[in-house]
């Protein structure tokens, strides 16, 4: 079996979470990516470690390789009051969250909310569920 590591993959794959359509698309231009760099959820980057040029896979990827277990110290209530835009928020909103520092933002959820308070969740979006990838390796360099 080959071992691609170190090699740039030059990939294209469509996936998202398992049972739902592909959310996450790139089929027009190959996506490059460094094998060992950890670009890819380790239960794609795993499968494209060992395939060769040509070749395509359909790839279950468990939370344990994809994004993690779901972090329930990660899901929070926080006063409308402080949040840009806070009273417009609407349970089900995906918003950027914006570390103090302003130097990070990242994507979260808006799970609950009251009249003066939401519950965000700033797990990954796909964290605790089980993913599924077709992915094809165009070449390798």
């Amino acid at each position: 079996m080959a071992d691609n590591t170190g090699k740039t993959a030059y990939i294209l794959y469509k996936g998202g979470i398992q049972g739902e359509e592909p959310v996450d698309i790139r089929m027009a231009e190959p996506l490059a990516v460094r094998l060992g760099g950890h670009r890819l959820p380790k239960g794609v980057e795993e499968a494209v470690v060992q395939m060769q040029v040509g070749e395509e896979r359909t790839v279950e990827v468990p939370p344990e390789k994809g994004y993690g277990a779901s972090n329930p110290k990660l899901v929070k209530w926080y006063p409308r009051s402080v949040l840009d835009h806070g009273y417009e928020i609407k349970q089900g909103s995906m918003i950027m969250w914006e570390s103090a520092d302003g130097l990070a933002k990242k994507p979260a959820m808006v799970v609950d909310s009251t009249q003066d308070t939401v519950q965000i969740d700033m797990n990954h979006p796909y964290a605790g569920r089980t993913l599924e990838y077709w992915v094809k390796l165009v070449d390798l360099k």
